[in-house]
């Protein structure tokens, strides 16, 4: 009878203990990622919805460690910045920031393009914002996360400085006139630029150092060496004709290429860059996407 009564009442006890002791996503908040070229760390409560929208291939790598600003906490990457907010005792949930018209890129409204144009699948009218979105932007904006990531558009087109632009609610799609057209689309560094535009303290740029989380890739490449274009999830990565990047694309490599490393590294945009050769190209690109390898065996 002791037996009966005792028991369940230790493994009530224990379940009870096991459930004080584990928190709600516990376990993602001990994940952590390192980006060496920046020398920032992204944690949750924006890891988790960083990996899921894109990545460093559509964010650009952390500019600065999460901070609080204005009451919320935020976290700057170069194209774009993630804050969190809650109310009362509901969990903090991560979103993009508006830096589109945080920014003041909200442009008047116009009217929807030639409805054949629609029709056709060549243009896509946002009757919420009052803009069109069409041709290479389009197929661009629905491989990017479209509304959901980069939010509807707040322009039209633009032309500066060789760039043709459009501004949506939280991004920026920029086309370089003069690259090759498979490498011409890009995210615009709208989190660099809101950054500098808040006034805020240069000092939070500052890398920290990495807390021995793994051997970063950039310490490793030297020049004479051999690398190899990682994780671009598909889209690949654009080696540009110099370190940074306002500089034009020259080809856009796939990951598995391997190339030489020729010169470097620099820093430009936030990132670190070295000088690549493939098959007689030469250019620049971010070792975010590059890890060392041995070189090729001669056949």
């Amino acid at each position: 009878m002791l037996n009966k009564i005792v028991f369940p009442a230790i493994g009530c006890l224990a379940l009870g203990l096991i459930l004080l002791t584990f928190r709600p996503g516990q376990a993602q908040q001990e994940s952590t990622a390192y980006f060496p070229e920046t020398g920032h760390y992204v944690d949750n409560p924006f890891l988790s919805r960083f990996q899921a929208q894109g990545g460093p291939q559509i964010f650009g790598p952390p500019i600065t460690e999460a901070f609080e600003e204005s009451g919320r906490l935020v976290q700057y990457f170069e194209n774009a910045r993630w804050e969190c907010t809650g109310r009362g005792d509901a969990p903090c949930e991560a979103r993009l920031s508006p830096l589109g018209e945080l920014l003041g890129h909200q442009a008047p409204r116009v009217p929807p393009v030639p409805e054949s144009m629609i029709r056709d699948g060549l243009c896509r009218y946002f009757p919420e914002t009052g803009h069109n979105v069409c041709f290479s932007f389009l197929t661009f904006y629905d491989e990017n996360g479209g509304l959901e990531v980069l939010g509807p558009p707040i322009s039209e087109l633009s032309v500066q400085s060789g760039v043709i632009a459009q501004y949506f609610r939280q991004a920026r799609i920029e086309w370089q006139m003069y690259a090759p057209a498979s490498a011409a689309m890009q995210l615009g560094s709208l989190g660099r630029e809101h950054f500098v535009a808040g006034g805020l303290d240069p000092s939070l740029l500052t890398p920290v150092e990495s807390a021995g989380v793994s051997a970063t890739a950039v310490q490793r490449i030297a020049v004479g060496g051999h690398v190899t274009v990682v994780s671009t999830e598909g889209t690949g990565l654009r080696m540009r004709s110099g370190p940074g990047t306002n500089h034009s694309a020259i080809e856009t490599l796939q990951d598995g290429d391997i190339l030489v490393v020729v010169e470097g590294p620099e820093s430009g945009d936030g990132l670190t860059w070295w000088r690549l050769e493939h098959d007689g190209t030469t250019g620049w690109c971010a070792s975010e996407w590059l890890e060392p390898v041995e070189a090729p065996a001669v056949p």
